[in-house]
């Protein structure tokens, strides 16, 4: 474990790694969304939707016939003294996700997602950063 005899490289090197723990949760979120493995497909449209933005949600949809990830969130610079958004503003989004209305997924895929994946990519993400950052 490093060692700090000011505490102003201490809480550099602690922005840093939270920081860096923020980013690899929504990247990974984002990747996890964006795989035909979560995400319910039909056409690509749906998983190529979720877009990452800071402070506010993103209102871009993909155009028709997108159909690969999105991977916008690998190109923010993450600040974990802000928030970040992660969200499909596909018309059908909400009846995607929330009511279930799919075929090739289970009607609570997304539920499941967000609480079974998601605190599973945050374990994942921690035990990354801190082997990083040596902590």
């Amino acid at each position: 474990m490093p060692r700090f005899s000011n505490s102003r490289d201490l809480e550099r090197h602690l922005k840093k790694a939270l920081d860096a723990l923020q980013a690899e949760v929504l990247i990974t979120t984002q990747a996890k969304l964006g795989s035909a493995a979560v995400s319910p497909v039909d056409t690509g449209r749906f998983r190529s939707s979720w877009f990452a933005a800071e402070g506010s949600a993103s209102s871009e949809v993909p155009p028709e016939g997108a159909d690969s990830p999105n991977t916008d969130a690998t190109g923010l610079r993450v600040d974990s003294r802000k928030t970040y958004h992660l969200t499909s503003s596909l018309p059908y989004a909400q009846s995607v996700a929330i009511e279930g209305n799919v075929v090739s997924q289970p009607k609570t895929w997304f539920t499941s997602f967000r609480n079974e994946s998601i605190p599973r990519i945050q374990q994942t993400a921690a035990k990354v950063v801190k082997q990083e950052f040596d902590l």
